[in-house]
């Protein structure tokens, strides 16, 4: 469940934007693969080395293709409780297939209740995509010693197993409906760092169900591939990738004036465990700008070898986020279900390498030059 549920803040100061946006993770359907192969019934710590001379399991496969049609499709009540580097948060959720879902904290009145659009509450009713690239980037094996009963639920078991034959995530699947209703992400050394699980579910929409209003989301405008095209011609840097196999999921734009004084480009990627926002908007970091990252608690740190400001990536931070300028934009990059973000961090910047300012000034410095040089220095 990623903490990213809102699209975020600006940093004070016009040339740098610091967000800690919104989670897209839509669904999409996707034909069930052939069951049978493998069904995983050997013992659990064997499962990596047998991974590491196997293909995918087709039954696994299926599951996952099965979960990622019901994500989208599938209307539930329940309660999933997040644990990640020793912070623990609880979500009251109920989604409506083609409405939205609707979250809230479950320490808030039921007034505080918001309606996340379709695809982007980052919770577990957005798993749809993540899960059909996790097919792409990893193994997938049936594991159904693991089998369990989750939210009262019957659950089928699927190990994801990186390159190197570790197992890298456990998912829970409902037995049921296919949903997904626990994942866990192991860290390299087989530790659990992050969990999240349903405690309670219950299918359909509870009846009472008031739909809130739908916020104003200033990310509404998703570019397509012409207008990736044209925002790239404009300057903004808009990979089609990152380093470490993060795929391009969407970008989507603000316009000027919604979440900053300059137009914004979202892009996010996920390689099916780890996601990543990049930000960017034309500006410099200049003097004001840097004062005011590091009044939030941003460091200036080496990092894929030039320098960037950090912050995060503690269990009371567990957002890892970097700003850097390079060619005219400013860019930010926001990670937080990665076991080691700073490696995935450094890979981006190196891809996207710092740009020596001689000029310190910030945005506005830069827009009012612009005009002293069309209409005079009066202007």
């Amino acid at each position: 469940m990623s903490r990213r549920l809102t699209a975020a803040a600006a940093v004070t100061g016009v040339g740098v934007l610091a967000l800690f946006g919104l989670a897209a993770m839509g669904s999409q359907n996707d034909a069930a693969a052939t069951s049978g192969g493998w069904t995983g019934r050997v013992d659990a710590v064997s499962v990596s080395d047998r991974a590491a001379m196997t293909p995918d399991d087709r039954s696994a496969v299926a599951l996952l293709a099965r979960s990622a049609a019901a994500a989208g499709g599938v209307a539930y009540a329940g309660r999933a409780v997040s644990w990640e580097r020793g912070i623990t948060t609880t979500t009251e959720i109920v989604h409506v297939p083609g409405r939205g879902t609707i979250v809230r904290p479950a320490s808030s009145p039921a007034s505080s209740a918001e309606l996340m659009a379709e695809g982007r509450s980052g919770t577990f009713a957005d798993a749809g995509r993540v899960l059909a690239l996790l097919r792409v980037n990893y193994r997938v094996l049936r594991e159904a010693d693991l089998d369990s009963t989750i939210a009262g639920r019957p659950a089928d078991t699927v190990l994801a197993v990186d390159a190197g034959g570790a197992i890298a995530a456990r998912y829970w699947l409902d037995h049921a409906t296919g949903l997904l209703l626990k994942r866990e992400l192991v860290s390299p050394e087989g530790a659990v760092w992050s969990r999240t699980t349903f405690t309670h579910l219950s299918l359909g929409v509870p009846s009472g169900t008031t739909m809130p209003s739908v916020a104003a989301d200033p990310w509404g405008s998703v570019l397509d591939d012409a207008g990736l095209t044209s925002a790239r011609v404009s300057g903004c840097p808009c990979p089609d990738s990152l380093p470490g196999g993060l795929a391009l999921l969407e970008t989507r734009t603000a316009k000027a004036g919604t979440v900053a004084a300059a137009p914004v480009v979202h892009q996010l990627f996920s390689d099916g465990l780890v996601s990543a926002s990049l930000f960017a908007m034309p500006g410099v970091i200049g003097a004001a700008d840097a004062a005011g990252l590091t009044s939030r608690g941003f460091r200036q740190a080496p990092l894929g070898g030039s320098t960037a400001w950090v912050r995060g990536g503690t269990g009371a931070q567990p957002a890892y986020t970097v700003v850097w300028a390079s060619r005219g934009e400013v860019l930010t990059l926001v990670t937080d279900d990665a076991s080691d973000p700073a490696t995935i961090a450094g890979g981006v910047v190196e891809a996207l390498p710092p740009t020596e300012v001689r000029d310190a000034g910030s945005l506005w410095d830069r827009v009012q030059r612009g005009w002293r040089r069309l209409f005079g220095a009066g202007s």
